[in-house]
């Protein structure tokens, strides 16, 4: 990086760490392209880089007034950019395996097998769900939560779960048996 940018980056979180009122919103504006461009570049999506790069401003906002070299601010912002997207692409993949653990153990103790029609079946009808129905699926089945973790991570009662379970999973049964799979019981 030269000297000039060096610089305008120092003055920059100088401003920032002040309190100067426009500071903050000159900082987005100065590096909002170049990290979104790489977060896109780390994630793969661009939609994705957006999500993430809300969390990167939250947490430099939050840490500026920390930071001890402000000529560094620029790398700083980086860093930050880098782990977000990093403990994201983590994240995915971990749930990626969890599921596919969880998939494997209920194909190897299911006496009924599944091809790949069938899943496709599934995650279709899946997608035609309300939102509040797929989501305790997801978090039942799939992430295998308890009732009360889920009544946590969607912000309401227990008995409501319960609830949104047996109406997903009967609204799922309907859709799989429209497609021509199960039983017309």
């Amino acid at each position: 990086m030269d000297r000039a940018n060096r610089e305008q980056d120092e003055w920059l979180a100088l401003r920032c760490q002040s309190g100067e009122p426009e500071a903050f919103e000159d900082l987005v504006d100065t590096m909002e392209r170049p990290l979104l461009y790489y977060a896109a570049k780390l994630l793969g999506n661009e939609q994705r880089a957006a999500d993430a790069l809300q969390d990167v401003w939250i947490r430099a906002f939050r840490g500026i007034r920390k930071l001890k070299d402000p000529g560094s601010l620029r790398p700083w912002l980086y860093r930050i950019t880098y782990g977000i997207a990093i403990d994201r692409i983590r994240h995915d993949s971990s749930r990626a395996r969890a599921e596919e653990i969880h998939f494997e153990q209920f194909q190897e103790t299911a006496d009924v097998t599944f091809d790949d029609e069938d899943v496709a079946a599934v995650h279709r009808a899946l997608d035609e769900l309300d939102l509040r129905h797929r989501e305790v699926l997801v978090l039942h089945f799939l992430e295998d939560f308890p009732v009360a973790e889920i009544a946590a991570v969607v912000g309401c009662p227990e008995g409501t779960v319960k609830s949104r379970i047996y109406h997903a999973k009967k609204a799922m049964k309907e859709l799989l048996r429209r497609g021509g799979y199960g039983t017309e019981k």
